[in-house]
């Protein structure tokens, strides 16, 4: 991956339009940090839920997170990934929900993170 200067700002090259690193005009770098995790997450579920034969009408997720405002630098403590979920069959939600403590041990950005960081992974059925 490529980043480039544009003014004052970075940009993280694409093919299809490059992302600017600042939050003013996309998303600052915590915030690409906590989808990442959010968007790995996401596909470590779906794989759980396909693996265990749960199928899926529709999938989103929705990600909060909190940073040490009293430290010089305000490093993230905690992300929370909440996955809102349209079962085909609602008699899989155990399953289901059951799946979803797997997701932070088997998502490689999440696990690539400072240990100290909370990440939470809740599930809401729709």
């Amino acid at each position: 991956m490529d980043l480039v200067k544009n003014g004052k700002v970075l940009e993280l090259v694409h093919p299809n339009g490059n992302w600017p690193l600042i939050k003013e005009e996309g998303f600052s770098p915590v915030q690409i940090t906590v989808a990442a995790v959010a968007a790995c997450s996401g596909y470590v579920y779906q794989t759980l839920l396909e693996k265990k034969r749960i199928e899926v009408n529709d999938l989103s997720l929705h990600t909060e997170y909190e940073q040490d405002q009293e430290s010089a630098v305000h490093v993230i403590t905690k992300i929370n990934v909440t996955f809102t979920v349209d079962l085909v069959d609602k008699n899989n939600e155990a399953k289901a929900a059951k799946a979803v403590h797997l997701v932070k041990d088997a998502c490689p950005v999440a696990k690539s993170l400072d240990p100290s960081i909370e990440i939470n992974e809740i599930v809401v059925f729709k």
